[in-house]
């Protein structure tokens, strides 16, 4: 007797949001890819974080929510699911790691990319201090 078990998995990698050298006053963009493999026939969802220094209250809506940091000093950033940067990844005003879904889809048991492209609004980062800023944002696949 033969036999196998092919179990349902899926595991995540992402590239990072670097925004490289931001110039105060000056918007820049740049983009991360996360790639998902899952178990072929797996139907699973990829959810994006907050980040670990959102805020729930204040800015401007809620792309003004995720932030990166430099001690006290935060830099705002927004996060799109597309190049155009017009429908926003919204960071919330819950605590739940695991809020925003970007994509649904079903596994083929090889690597499927899906990109996200980040933004730093020039106005957001005037008042800025010199320094390097980061943030960590969790990325979930749910199956």
């Amino acid at each position: 007797t033969v036999s196998a078990n092919i179990e349902t998995g899926c595991s995540v990698t992402a590239s990072p949001m670097d925004f490289g050298v931001v110039v105060p006053g000056v918007t820049k963009e740049t983009e991360s890819t996360l790639s998902v493999v899952c178990t072929s026939g797996t139907t699973y969802t990829v959810d994006l974080g907050d980040g670990l220094n959102h805020i729930t209250t204040g800015g401007t809506g809620i792309q003004y929510r995720r932030q990166m940091a430099s001690a006290a000093n935060r830099l705002p950033y927004v996060v799109y699911q597309e190049v155009a940067r017009v429908t926003e990844i919204a960071a919330t005003s819950s605590l739940a790691a695991n809020n925003n879904v970007l994509t649904s889809t079903v596994g083929n048991g090889l690597a499927q990319d899906k990109v996200i492209f980040g933004r730093v609004f020039g106005a957001e980062s005037v008042a800025n201090p010199a320094g390097v800023y980061v943030d960590t944002v969790i990325v979930t696949v749910a199956f």
